[in-house]
């Protein structure tokens, strides 16, 4: 078995010594075929090793696939000071890849990395001046951020990006991005002496990105003036382009990659701001996968009709659906992303493209044809309505019981609620993500009991019925099993379905709070809730109770709890409208007829009549018997007969 050994150089004034060796320069690589070994020595001829030239050798078994083995130049720094001997006949040196390689045995499985990275995977090509590494300094807290970047940078010629330091107890942590720099740092590891006269300790470990939490006021404010520095006010283009690899927020050792959630809402902030008036933005190569955070330049910009997304992670269309807001946009770049190659041709992806962006005569650099269009007003939805009651009596009726319902529903005790329904009640539940937000509030807790029947359409019947509660103690107890609650009364709207003398059905809509959530900003939630009710003494009764749950949208939860008009707001209806002839509607004409002739003959107003009438069960002999003896001992009211 032979073992092959590929060695990349940065120059082509290198030589080897010519044993088993084969040369071509064509491809700027050199070839050497060694013995079946663990670790290899490499002689090279005297005169070539000098302060700027030196090279990385991988091996490995063979069938190695030589064309994809990665690329590793040392950096003028490493002139293996202490690990190399001059000789006449030429430097010997040493290296142990075991530490950093790990081979892969038998045809075709290529070479790995034995960390985050790939080196090759027999398809592509890892780039090894991408891979993250973190440096652990043992007391380097003890020296501070700019004493520590200054002693390693006055022992190397090459600046080193240092990003993200931090200290935890009396170690000092810092990122680096590139493999050539780890190996540097690695080399300068106890080669370095401090000012107490210890030697510097460098622990270089593969790791991924520097993690991005919240952004602190100090990165908000350089972030702010990074931004203002790539910010072209005459052509109001911010050109954001490999940003984390700017070199202001790299000098303050800050990295802020805007593909992070968190530094793109800060961005998204900046832009609102201060630059509003912005119509160009570039954000290509910055691996966005997810437009998510980005989606709140469309409202902080509105009028962008440039955009350059190209170079990214983008495997979709469906990603750019979040920025659809931008309808102006004009000239839109994509190139480099994954969703590029997902259209059989390109008249397809043109035309998915235009589906969200309609105006767009300028795609990856490329003019396109203009769009066919038609003139025609954009259509809007009509204007939110207030409360819809039907009449006086209903309005008043219902806003007593919603607020006499929810004072018990977010009070620290439930079971009073057992008063307000039938024994017989029915209640379930729904919870549904808002679609309309890129985060979702927590919501795991909503889902075990849900009665959503798209999302639990593979459970049989018998589990399907279970989560209906049917009972008062069935259906209080589920309720009980709710956060800890406060609803805004101010937010309430509610429309009126049906409202008969032995049924009133009625939509409430609103927000509420979760008061017991842990979280430093509560979760606001918004709720759909239709209640069905029947006649219960003064008030009513409910037999059937639907809600729905879901994340408040961002207006909705922008005007929560805030201070306003009682609620429910007062009914769309005329107010002169009288009760009886919205009851009388409602009622079947046998029983209008009825109305009419008991109001006819006790000289009572159809109102009273129909009411006197319900409550004998529409029984006329009877109700006129109870009229006549109520009223011979004057104990019916004088407004009962003003007609």
């Amino acid at each position: 078995m032979s073992i092959f050994l590929l060695i990349y150089l940065n120059t082509m004034e290198v030589g080897l010594s010519k044993e088993n060796m084969m040369t071509d320069f064509t491809t700027h690589h050199i070839v050497i075929e060694v013995g079946d070994i663990e670790e290899v020595d490499v002689v090279v001829e005297a005169g070539v090793v000098d302060s700027k030239t030196s090279t990385h050798i991988l091996h490995g078994l063979e069938i190695i696939d030589m064309a994809v083995v990665m690329r590793m130049v040392m950096r003028p720094w490493e002139r293996m000071a202490e690990d190399q001997e001059d000789h006449q006949e030429g430097t010997h040196l040493h290296f142990d890849y075991k530490r950093y390689v790990r081979l892969s045995r038998g045809p075709g499985r290529g070479m790995r990395h034995s960390g985050y990275g790939r080196l090759n995977d027999g398809h592509g090509k890892f780039d090894p001046e991408k891979q993250w590494y973190k440096v652990t300094v043992p007391f380097g807290a003890r020296l501070g951020q700019a004493e520590l970047f200054k002693l390693i940078q006055d022992n190397t010629d090459v600046q080193v990006p240092f990003q993200n330091y931090h200290t935890i107890d009396q170690r000092a942590y810092f990122f680096v991005q590139g493999t050539s720099i780890s190996e540097g740092l690695r080399f300068l590891s106890r080669r370095i002496t401090r000012p107490d006269g210890q030697k510097l300790s460098l622990i270089v470990n593969d790791s991924g990105p520097p993690k991005v939490t919240n952004i602190t006021d100090e990165q908000r404010e350089k972030l702010k003036v990074a931004m203002s520095d790539k910010y072209e006010a005459s052509t109001q283009l911010l050109n954001l382009n490999n940003f984390q690899n700017n070199q202001i927020l790299r000098r303050e050792s800050m990295f802020l990659p805007i593909n992070k959630f968190q530094v793109m809402e800060a961005v998204v902030k900046i832009v609102a701001e201060y630059i509003p008036e912005m119509t160009g933005l570039d954000l290509s190569e910055n691996n966005i996968g997810s437009l998510s955070g980005a989606s709140g330049l469309v409202k902080a910009a509105p009028g962008v009709t440039h955009l350059n997304l190209g170079k990214n992670s983008i495997r979709s269309l469906e990603e750019l659906e979040k920025m659809k807001g931008w309808s102006n946009v004009a000239e839109l770049d994509l190139d480099g992303n994954d969703l590029c190659s997902s259209y059989k041709t390109q008249t397809d992806y043109i035309s998915a493209v235009r589906k969200i962006f309609p105006k767009v005569i300028k795609l990856d650099g490329k003019d396109l044809p203009p769009p066919i269009s038609f003139d025609i007003d954009a259509l809007s939805l009509p204007v939110s309505q207030g409360s819809y009651f039907l009449n006086d009596d209903v309005k008043n009726l219902l806003v007593n019981f919603v607020k006499e319902y929810y004072t018990l529903f977010d009070s620290d005790n439930r079971r009073g609620l057992m008063a307000a329904y039938n024994e017989n009640a029915q209640f379930s539940y729904q919870a549904v993500r808002n679609s309309t937000l890129d985060r979702q509030g927590e919501f795991q807790s909503y889902f075990s009991n849900s009665r959503n029947l798209i999302k639990i359409a593979n459970l049989d019947s018998e589990k399907k019925a279970k989560k209906v509660k049917v009972g008062l103690l069935p259906v209080v107890s589920a309720l009980e099993e709710f956060p800890k609650t406060t609803h805004d009364l101010n937010s309430f709207k509610v429309d009126v379905m049906l409202a008969t003398p032995q049924m009133l059905s009625f939509v409430l809509h609103g927000v509420f709070k979760e008061t017991s959530s842990r979280a430093d900003k509560p979760i606001i939630r918004s709720f759909s809730r239709t209640f069905i009710t029947t006649p219960a003494g003064a008030g009513v009764s409910i037999v059937n109770d639907m809600l729905t749950v879901s994340n408040a949208g961002v207006e909705q939860a922008a005007n929560a709890f805030k201070e306003g008009a009682p609620t429910p707001s007062s009914s769309p209806a005329s107010s002169s409208q009288t009760a009886s002839s919205a009851s009388q509607s409602v009622l079947p004409a046998d029983q209008k007829q009825m109305v009419d002739a008991f109001s006819a003959q006790s000289g009572m107003n159809a109102e009273y009549s129909m009411k006197c009438l319900q409550e004998n069960s529409w029984d006329y002999q009877r109700a006129a018997a109870v009229f006549q003896e109520f009223n011979s001992q004057g104990k019916i009211p004088p407004e009962y007969f003003i007609k």
